[in-house]
């Protein structure tokens, strides 16, 4: 079967921005339907009952011609595991079954991002943050302190498990994996609120570096998206 993906997405989303890393790595085009979170057009009954109950993005439709109904993710890790359940053979996300210790490390990093960094530094959080201080100045803060926390355990969890010679370009071994494609994003969050990431955790910053030379790290940059802002857009 011909299978149809469509995202919905929007272009500051770094969950959005792994599935469009991993969809690039796997050679999978995407169909993108953007969903502007400025206007709260994800808490809007057409999106709701569209995609996303939860009013959230990413959401991936996966269509296959035949099938009596769209398949829905509404959660971006899902998404990740469901792409490389698919097509496993198309760089590989995850060490192979052989490998079970690889395969933990690699969600081990995985997880510290998106169930220990990114849930406390999404939008939804820093806008409660202001709501309740009244202060811009106090969620940049409350942002900074969650990242320097996350990646400071990142950068301690990369030095404790690297093997001897190993290049320092993955977070694990010498491949992309499942952990760059949702540390990069993360990193490009916290570069956004310009924290100075190489001075507590310069091997995260040496991976990050490394892997936006790759093409598909480059595609899911949030200033490269269908609907990011003219005056944030670049080449």
């Amino acid at each position: 079967m011909t299978s149809k993906y469509r995202l919905y997405s929007f272009f500051s989303s770094s969950c959005a921005h792994r599935i469009i890393i991993a969809a690039h790595l796997k050679g999978i085009p995407l169909e993108f339907s953007y969903v502007d979170l400025r206007t709260g057009e994800q808490r809007g009954d057409a999106y709701k009952q569209a995609a996303n109950p939860f009013g959230t993005v990413p959401t991936l439709v996966v269509s296959e011609a035949g099938a009596e109904a769209d398949l829905v993710i509404r959660q971006s890790t899902t998404a990740l595991e469901y792409l490389e359940e698919q097509f496993p053979g198309k760089t590989p996300l995850l060490p192979p079954p052989s490998d079970p210790v690889g395969r933990a490390l690699v969600r081990d990093f995985t997880n510290l991002v998106t169930n220990d960094i990114q849930p406390t530094t999404n939008s939804k959080i820093g806008v409660r943050v202001k709501q309740i201080r009244d202060n811009v100045e106090d969620r940049n803060e409350f942002m900074t302190i969650v990242f320097r926390e996350g990646f400071t355990a990142y950068e301690a969890l990369i030095q404790s498990t690297r093997k001897p010679g190993e290049s320092g370009r993955f977070t694990v071994g010498e491949a992309v994996s499942m952990a760059d494609v949702v540390m990069v994003p993360a990193v490009d969050q916290a570069l956004f609120y310009k924290m100075d990431i190489a001075a507590f955790a310069p091997n995260v910053m040496k991976i990050y570096e490394y892997l936006k030379t790759e093409e598909a790290f480059q595609a899911a940059d949030w200033r490269k998206q269908g609907d990011t802002p003219e005056q944030f857009k670049i080449v």
